[in-house]
């Protein structure tokens, strides 16, 4: 896998499931945090000391938090993941800091993850002596292949098993039939966690980044997690489906924002949100199924309550048939579609 895709997902991973990421990380740190304020991703590029001869700096990731004591006290804390021996790497993470308490005067805490495969190669620290002037930069490293296999796979939190899944990446490099079961294993493992459908979809979302399979083994995967969702009934979202969820909510969702704008102020941005959401279900339902019946067409525009829009948008991506998906609205809705055409389905 290659070096910026990698830390791609790694970005996403920590986006997604923050506290649980520093959790892992940082678990002492994880403690004085106040979770209770959500941790805010901000831009990655640092700005100069001065004109002359600076080169940019972009940081991976770096996330306002509030602590729990002090004030309310605000503390940054740069993520650096690091994919490959670089002997100027303890360097570059002096001047990451440098730069960023310069820039932001606030409290800074600065974590290596180090993703490598060498485990003697271990910088936490840089340090830099001329002429009786002594400087010595400390930085927390953590190292991934430390992490216990057997612990990750026991705790609850899907961060966890997502780490696991970057291990397994790995381990599983050039064995495409390795790396199907283990990512079928953990997809599975994840559906008997008993995770609520968002969380399976931004799980299944980062396997399949982070586990990517040629496209014949990404087949046998859907038709693996197919057979499992027949055997035990549990939500599966299969990867055409997840793209056209992602493409519905997007292009469903803009296209209802921008009608609100266009209408204008509270009212016009509440209906534009309304007709967004509705939008969006029948994009995905057309993306699973092919074909979406005037009839519930009608049904789905008649839904009205943002909640329950929100809600249908996630249970359009699970339903196992349109009938399903139809009894899922609400009464008036369904029962008036009914009266008018008889069978929701009726007609194309």
């Amino acid at each position: 896998m290659q070096s910026g895709l990698f830390d791609a997902w790694w970005k996403q991973l920590a986006q997604r499931f923050p506290e649980e990421f520093i959790g892992l990380l940082h678990p002492t740190l994880h403690t004085m945090i106040d979770w209770s304020v959500p941790p805010v991703f901000l831009d990655k590029e640092l700005q100069p000391v001065s004109s002359k001869r600076q080169r940019r700096l972009l940081v991976d990731m770096l996330i306002r938090v509030q602590l729990k004591s002090g004030g309310a006290q605000i503390v940054m804390i740069h993520i650096e993941v690091q994919a490959g021996r670089d002997r100027f790497f303890a360097e570059r993470m002096f001047r990451y800091f440098a730069r960023l308490y310069l820039q932001y005067d606030l409290p800074i805490v600065c974590i290596a993850l180090l993703v490598d495969r060498n485990p003697r190669w271990r910088p936490k620290q840089f340090a830099y002596e001329m002429a009786g002037c002594r400087l010595q930069f400390e930085f927390v490293s953590v190292k991934l292949r430390d992490f216990d296999r057997q612990m990750l796979e026991q705790n609850e939190s899907p961060c966890a098993l997502l780490f696991l899944a970057f291990l397994r990446a790995q381990e599983t490099e050039g064995n495409p039939d390795m790396r199907l079961e283990a990512r079928r294993h953990l997809a599975i493992l994840a559906r008997e966690r008993g995770y609520n459908e968002s969380i399976i979809v931004h799980m299944d979302e980062l396997l399949e980044g982070i586990m990517s399979l040629p496209e014949v083994f990404e087949q046998q995967y859907e038709q693996l997690l197919e057979e499992y969702k027949r055997e035990k009934q549990s939500p599966f979202i299969s990867a055409a489906e997840r793209i056209g969820l992602r493409q519905g909510l997007q292009q469903g969702l803009e296209q209802g924002l921008q009608q609100g704008l266009q209408q204008g102020l509270q009212q016009g941005l509440q209906q534009g949100l309304q007709q967004g959401l509705q939008q969006a279900i029948l994009n995905v339902l057309k993306a699973r199924f092919g074909r979406v019946s005037k009839a519930l067409q009608r049904a789905v525009t008649a839904v009205e309550d943002i909640e329950t829009l929100q809600k249908l948008s996630v249970q359009s991506a699970t339903v196992k048939s349109l009938d399903e998906f139809r009894r899922l609205l609400p009464q008036r809705t369904r029962s008036g579609t009914s009266a008018a055409s008889g069978s929701p389905d009726a007609s194309p």
